[in-house]
């Protein structure tokens, strides 16, 4: 019949002219584009394994960081700054590959459906390059099962991974207690935020210029409003919920009553601990207490929360080989922030705590002979059966704090609020 699409002229393979120059060269950028974005997928994998393997033993000492492929050790510090920096650079600079490669299939997309009678038909769209990002923006029709995955692959490996591993390292640091590096890590987060976002609005924008079928970059009610509340609960997460213990933010949220929780947070079926006078009616906003303030299990050494705010180093011998010994130091926590950190039965003889922070920190059968106590925070710690013989006390603060009964090196003439009980035989 006149006028039915079957009547209508076939396009060529070849579109010809322009377009056919504008395929070659989109083909070309689809190959280094995949490069780079395969690139940034191994990068995600070694960081992912890299912060695994970080334990909360590396955190308190610092543990420098082994680097598989160049055989270097990397300060621990200096990889948990900067390699968010790293992972943040290299995904922008993806995400711009893929724009410049987006507005070229968007103007082969827009030129290829002028020659079809019947969209998505055209036999040169079989010759665009097989990364999904070209096939879904410019290639020919596929099924919804495809499409579906190409739509995965695009936000888990473009936008969730490496947001989900900078907040990993803003989580796996966060025992540490620095405060100057978790902000750092908040910095990061926000940035990459707005390069998502940011790449986002600007494909989206494309599809005014060269309107044609629907791609990934559709912008559509449903997708700007789950775009939205996932920014939301990222920065919310970041700012408000992974925080460390006694700053700021934490404290104002800890005082806001019906969202605040008890911690240590019990959850269903855990056994409270007794704790000392100066570590009882802690509170913390409820998200960070569930997720991140858990009792601490004695069987598996871990907290009972998903991640933890607190350093949990327990049984752990953390003094080094043929260290330690005479007047030698074994291993320096001078001026760190160990507040609510637990160190039961580990070793810690002669080690200098100098100016160290240590309040609500559980030391029970902690073995501290011969360590440097000077100008010690302790409130509210326990110190049950810790072996304390021979250590260098000074100007120690201990309001709270549980001892056991009998002789102490420690002055407590100066601290209220102690608890004695008895430990029976040490």
């Amino acid at each position: 019949m006149f006028g039915s699409k079957s009547l209508a002229p076939q396009p060529t393979a070849s579109p010809g002219g322009e377009l056919e120059l504008l395929l070659h060269d989109v083909n070309s950028a689809s190959v280094s584009t995949r490069g780079a974005w395969i690139f940034l997928i191994a990068l995600e994998a070694y960081f992912f394994i890299a912060l695994s393997g970080i334990s909360h033993r590396d955190l308190l000492l610092n543990t420098p960081v082994a680097q598989p492929i160049l055989q270097v050790a990397i300060p621990l510090r200096s990889f948990i700054l900067f390699g968010p920096l790293v992972l943040l650079v290299m995904h922008a600079g993806v995400l711009q590959q893929h724009i410049i490669l987006a507005r070229k299939l968007k103007a082969l997309d827009a030129g290829l459906n002028k020659q079809e009678a019947i969209p998505l038909t055209h036999p040169a769209r079989l010759r665009v390059h097989s990364y999904y990002f070209s096939q879904i923006e410019a290639g020919p029709e596929t099924s919804r099962v495809v499409r579906a995955a190409f739509h995965a692959m695009d936000w888990i490996f473009l936008r969730l991974l490496p947001l989900g591993l900078l907040l990993a390292f803003q989580i796996t640091y966060l025992p540490a207690h620095d405060a100057q590096i978790t902000w750092w890590h908040r910095l990061y987060v926000l940035a990459d935020l707005l390069i998502v976002v940011g790449t986002s609005r600007f494909l989206a924008s494309l599809e005014k210029i060269y309107p044609g079928n629907e791609t990934l970059t559709g912008d559509t009610v449903l997708r700007r409003f789950t775009a939205s509340l996932a920014v939301l609960l990222v920065i919310l997460f970041s700012l408000a919920v992974a925080t460390i213990p006694g700053e700021r933010v934490d404290r104002l949220l800890a005082a806001i009553e019906p969202t605040a929780a008890p911690v240590p947070f019990q959850g269903l079926g855990n056994v409270s601990r007794n704790l000392p006078p100066g570590a009882r009616d802690r509170r913390a906003f409820w998200p960070t207490a569930v997720l991140f303030d858990g009792e601490v299990d004695d069987w598996t050494r871990r907290p009972t929360s998903f991640f933890a705010r607190n350093l949990v180093v327990m049984d752990e011998d953390l003094v080094p080989d043929n260290h330690g010994y005479g007047n030698e130091t074994s291993v320096s926590l001078r001026g760190r922030d160990l507040n609510y950190a637990t160190f039961d039965r580990s070793d810690l003889h002669r080690a200098d705590l100098t100016d160290t922070l240590l309040k609500g920190a559980s030391l029970i059968e902690t073995n501290l002979e011969g360590a440097k106590l000077v100008r010690v925070a302790l409130q509210g710690a326990d110190l049950s059966l810790a072996r304390l013989a021979g250590v260098e006390a000074h100007a120690v603060l201990l309001d709270g704090a549980r001892l056991c009964a009998g002789e102490t090196p420690l002055d407590l003439s100066t601290s209220a609020g102690i608890e004695r009980i008895k430990c029976g035989a040490h």
